[in-house]
Order: C-alpha cells, then sequence, then structure tokens
C-alpha cells in the first residue's frame, strides 16, 4: 500500500504521505563490562587524600618505633668493634687494680714463719697477688661490657638481639669441627674475629674451604 501511495505522488507531483514511511523502532543499546575478581582491585581507587592521611598518622605513630627497633649489619659490626675497645681498654686498669690492691693487703699482715699449705708464707702472699692480678684481668671484658652497655643504654636491647642472630649465622653457616686437623685447622669456628659484611663472607668462604679440604683431602 505505500508504494501504490509513492508512486501516485510521482504521477500527480503531490508530497508523500507521512504515514508512508515506516518507523523503526530505536532500541537503547547498554554497555555492559564484566569485572573479574582480579580486575576489581585495580578498578577500586581510594582517595590520595585520605591515602596520605593514613601514610602520616602511621609514621607519627609507629615510624619512632620502627626506626628504634632495626639495625642493619654494619651499624651492628661497628658497635660490636666499640664494645670489645672497651673490654680491652678495661683489662690492664682492672688488672693493675687488683694487682695493687692484693699486693697492698699482704704487705700490710705480718709474717709469721709458720709455713701455710707447706710453704712459706711469702711465696703464698706473692702466689695470691698475682691470682688477685689474674683475677682483675680477666674481670675487665665484663667492666667494659658494663660501661659500654651504660653508655649505649638506647642500642643494648637491639644489640642483644643481633648478637642473637649473630650466633645463629654462625651456628648455621660454620663447618663441623670433627674434621679439624693440625693440617686442616677449622678457622675462627666462633667468628670472632668478624668486624664487618666483607670479613663474614670471607669467613664463610673460609668455612667452605674447610669443608671442601676434609672431603676430598686438596
Amino acid at each position: 500500500m505505500a508504494t501504490a501511495a509513492i508512486r501516485m505522488s510521482f504521477m500527480t507531483g503531490r508530497a508523500i504521505p507521512r504515514a508512508c514511511f515506516a518507523r523503526t523502532p530505536t532500541t537503547a543499546t547498554t554497555t555492559t563490562s564484566t569485572i573479574t575478581p582480579g580486575s576489581r582491585r585495580l578498578l577500586t581507587t581510594s582517595s590520595p587524600v585520605k591515602n596520605a592521611q593514613a601514610s602520616n598518622g602511621a609514621k607519627a605513630a609507629g615510624g619512632e618505633t620502627q626506626a628504634e627497633t632495626t639495625m642493619d649489619w654494619n651499624t651492628y659490626f661497628a658497635l660490636r668493634k666499640t664494645r670489645r675497645n672497651y673490654e680491652r681498654a678495661f683489662m690492664v686498669p682492672s688488672a693493675l687494680v687488683s694487682l695493687l690492691g692484693a699486693g697492698y693487703y699482704f704487705a700490710q699482715r705480718d709474717f709469721d714463719p709458720t709455713p701455710i699449705f707447706g710453704m712459706d708464707q711469702v711465696i703464698v702472699y706473692g702466689i695470691g697477688t698475682v691470682a688477685a692480678g689474674l683475677v682483675g684481668l680477666a674481670m675487665g671484658p665484663v667492666i667494659g661490657n658494663t660501661v659500654f652497655r651504660a653508655a649505649n643504654s638506647r642500642a643494648k636491647p637491639l644489640v642483644d638481639r643481633m648478637d642473637t642472630e649473630f650466633l645463629k649465622h654462625i651456628a648455621r653457616n660454620r663447618a663441623d669441627p670433627a674434621a679439624n686437623s693440625i693440617s686442616n685447622p677449622i678457622p675462627d669456628y666462633y667468628g670472632e674475629k668478624i668486624k664487618s659484611v666483607s670479613e663474614y663472607r670471607s669467613w664463610l668462604r673460609k668455612q667452605r674451604e674447610f669443608r671442601r679440604k676434609s672431603q676430598f683431602y686438596v
């Protein structure tokens, strides 16, 4: 019917009626996006202001605590070296104080010809004085360590913790002392000569070399 009306309009020269044009219904197309569980994390965004505030709050609350509870190995070895210097520095004064104190004590006593343990009293007093000096020499590192811990009271818990970790590393990586011999002595079994990270790596190489020699006799 619409085709006949169009032909008549061409023949008569009239306008084509609007009813002849068929309207096609337009459907709204909606774009749907599929969000996978992995992409949700990327699509979820938070405010930069909130992130900055949370970061500042975390730094204010735990920044100082984190700085106080961490220590790198270089700092630990530096403090360990300082502690040894303290221990060595107090060995001689402690020995001298003990030696002089014992000598002064025995010098004030009256000498009796009666022997002590079958020996003359002068010999016994001399042995006692030397023994007191040796005790003072042995107490020097203890006194030096005490002074070091008092002078570095804030770092004391960290040094103790790092001492434990260091001893664990030494016990885990050192070679078996059963293979120790005169021709192949075990190098620095307790790691006392380690003063830096580079020396610790050198210590590890020496332990591997000791194991290789003990296994292959090379």
